[in-house]
């Protein structure tokens, strides 16, 4: 990019300022700038004080106010503001430079003794600029010296977005959010330089959004009875628990939204997730009814009917009166999670399949089309106001439009497959951007989740562009995003807490490439950000700054480290180092995908360790994770089994383990045991995983079982 802006050094020093008390700013950010150069002589700096006057371009007066707003936040006095008349000022200059720059959003800083220019390659570019002024003063200096402004090393900083599309996601739904705190998050994205909040309006236990010509969806559907108890018991509270906002509400959050350079992309998710819109309109459902707001958690099977053409219209109507609501380019169709089971069975569903032609193939069933149909029907609607619609990965499962947006969460393999047929991808895989999940191992002692392990190093690590993507297909990852949905995080502070610091490497993602990244300077520029989340009282999570060495070992013992083997892998997604990772010596701790643990579905988990020589043994033991919200439960049955030869197995053990039910408590438990001792080589391990239980939500599937560290003495 040509630096156009010039670097003028002055030698005039302000007089009267004493450098030992005014505090300095650090363009040791985040997200780290792409170019940073600073004058290597202690004595070139700007001093922003009281008497400091910041001119603005006509049209950036907003952007001003803010930088004004932010001074007074940290240093204690508010900043006047002009408008910038066209020739040099001393001061803070904020202004559009659109020649200069090829990218949207990018931004150029000059400091010098007596002005910082702010260039933006538009208004947005400026606001960023903004923005690293704002993180470049001194949070949290002594009271005592607010009083007296700052010194800005003169230098040049140069930063522009790696991805145009830069998101954060946050689901009212199962837990109600206010207005006001939902501002706050507002303010967390522009803190961190991001422009999608992808807001998720409506789902199978609450309705969210104002629909004028249904309004049964917030007078009924807004509201449940109770919540289920812990992680999908069968259990329930009677608070009636629930809200919406009006569309009077939404337009001014919207407008909130835009003065932060933040578009919103409100998600309407279809057809599946609609259990509290059919409990207001049981006619639009397969069975007619009754339902109720799902009190509990999961992926309900009331579904809209797909072939009913009153469920078609009324999904159009709220659509419509979405649009009118929020002027976004994008809007969430969602079509996640949309079990086929009831339009399996039901006549409408069966004729619309049959008037559509529609058959099954090698890949997909003909219900899968049938989704299709629906989410073309409603692309359709969303296009004809010039909109394009955003949709999870499933809908790939058919045939979708390819002016579609696909945002890939179950791993980056849809992405891949997205961006091969032809569609623009947001990257948001479960593996890497789910901030619902655990960040320590040490989960007793954090707040409940939904499970699942994602330390903030694991954010940092991940590569939004697939290597299996030539460059030019890489050019449809458009952005990168992270999602909160709130099953378990039921108040404000929470999604605080579950958010940040997660939302510094979710940013150094969106803004930097993988080689400008370094996680320890990045540490370091958390404990900065810290302060300013500490100045506006956010709740955030500490683990980084405050790493702790576990004592997990298990006693060494005939299997510790041998050879093992297993007769069939684990599932992809939680292989991990494979067999080694049962003997290692490391006991599994904390969530299922912590790395610790293998997990198995469907099959049994069948280990052989090869224990080089034979030894006596008489016990065996080893540790199975169970969380029933989860779809892990305890084994079923176990067998061990021993061998002279590595061939010729026989069993001296076999224990039968009844399920775990909602009564007893999830965690990690060991299961040993005892035989009359015997002398072999080889030791074998089976353990066969149950089938979910008729009082799950899964029923009908096979549980996870997950299973560490065998023990064999």
């Amino acid at each position: 990019m040509r630096k156009s802006i010039l670097l003028l050094i002055g030698v005039a020093i302000l007089s009267g300022a004493c450098t030992k008390q005014i505090p300095q700013a650090s363009y040791d950010i985040i997200p780290q700038p792409k170019d940073v150069q600073v004058v290597e002589d202690e004595a070139m700096f700007f001093s922003l004080n009281k008497n400091t006057k910041v001119y603005y371009q006509e049209g950036l007066q907003r952007e001003a106010q803010f930088l004004s707003e932010y001074v007074k936040d940290i240093l204690g006095f508010p900043l006047n503001l002009y408008e910038f008349q066209g020739f040099e000022q001393d001061g803070i200059v904020l202004e559009l430079e659109t020649q200069n720059f090829s990218i949207p959003e990018s931004y150029g800083i000059s400091i010098t003794q007596n002005q910082i220019q702010v260039e933006g390659a538009d208004a947005s570019g400026v606001f960023y600029g903004v923005q690293t002024l704002r993180k470049s003063l001194p949070a949290g200096v002594k009271k005592g010296l607010l009083v007296h402004g700052c010194h800005f090393p003169c230098a040049t900083i140069y930063d522009w977005p790696v991805f145009a599309y830069r998101g954060m996601h946050l689901d009212p739904c199962r837990h109600f959010m206010e207005l006001d705190s939902v501002k706050i998050y507002l303010d967390m994205m522009a803190l961190h330089n991001m422009n999608q909040f992808h807001f998720h309006l409506s789902e199978d236990q609450g309705w969210r959004i104002e629909i004028m010509k249904h309004p049964d969806l917030t007078m009924i559907g807004a509201y449940r009875s109770g919540t289920v108890i812990g992680h999908n018991g069968n259990l329930y509270d009677t608070i009636r628990h629930g809200g919406y906002y009006t569309q009077k509400e939404l337009k001014d959050l919207v407008h909130y939204a835009a003065e932060r350079h933040i578009n919103i992309i409100p998600e309407i998710d279809l057809p599946g997730h609609m259990q509290a819109a059919l409990a207001c309109y049981p006619q639009l459902g397969c069975t007619g009814g009754p339902y109720e707001v799902w009190r509990r958690w999961g992926v309900s099977e009331e579904v809209l009917c797909a072939g009913n053409e009153e469920a078609m219209l009324f999904a159009e109507d709220v659509l419509k009166e979405v649009m009118d609501v929020f002027p976004s380019p994008y809007i969430h169709i969602g079509g996640d999670e949309c079990p086929k089971v009831r339009w399996e069975e039901c006549p409408k569903c069966q004729a619309k399949i049959e008037e559509l032609g529609l058959t099954d193939d090698e890949k997909y069933s003909a219900e899968d089309y049938l989704q299709s149909y629906v989410m073309n029907r409603m692309a359709k609607v969303v296009e004809a106001r010039g909109r394009r619609v955003i949709g999870w990965d499933e809908i790939l499962e058919g045939d979708i439009s390819k002016t579609a947006v696909i945002m890939s969460w179950r791993g980056t393999e849809g992405g891949v497959e997205a961006v091969q047929k032809g569609h623009d991808v947001v990257m948001t895989p479960s593996s890497h951007l789910y901030f619902d999940y655990y960040q320590s191992e040490d989960i007793a002692s954090e707040p409940v989740c939904i499970g699942g392990y994602l330390p903030v190093e694991r954010v940092y690590e991940f590569q939004p562009l697939p290597e299996e993507l030539n460059e030019e297909q890489q050019r449809h990852i458009i952005g990168v995003q992270a999602n909160i949905w709130t099953e378990y995080i039921s108040s404000f502070s929470h999604v605080q807490y579950m958010a940040m610091p997660r939302m510094d490497a979710l940013t150094e993602l969106q803004w930097n490439n993988p080689e400008e990244r370094d996680f320890d300077a990045f540490v370091e520029r958390c404990r900065k950000m810290a302060k300013l989340y500490d100045l506006y009282h956010y709740n955030y999570a500490k683990h980084i700054f405050n790493p702790q060495a576990w004592s997990d070992t298990v006693a060494p013992n005939l299997a510790t480290r041998k050879s093992i083997t297993l007769r069939q892998q684990p599932a992809e997604q939680y292989s991990y180092g494979g067999a080694v990772v049962l003997n290692d010596g490391n006991l599994g701790r904390g969530a299922y995908n912590s790395g610790r643990w293998l997990g198995f579905y469907g099959y049994p988990m069948d280990a052989v360790v090869d224990l080089e020589q034979p030894a006596k043994m008489g016990h065996l033991r080893f540790h199975a994770l169970i969380n029933k919200g989860a779809w892990i439960y305890n084994p079923s049955r176990i067998k061990v089994l021993v061998s002279d030869d590595g061939v010729d197995f026989r069993e001296v053990a076999q224990k039968d383990i009844p399920i775990s039910t909602w009564e007893d408590r999830d965690g990690i438990f060991a299961y040993e045991m005892e035989f009359d001792p015997v002398t072999a080589r080889f030791v074998e391990l089976v353990a066969d995983g149950h089938a979910l239980p008729e009082d799950h939500s899964g029923y009908g599937n096979p549980a996870w079982l997950f299973v560490d560290e065998i023990e064999v003495w």
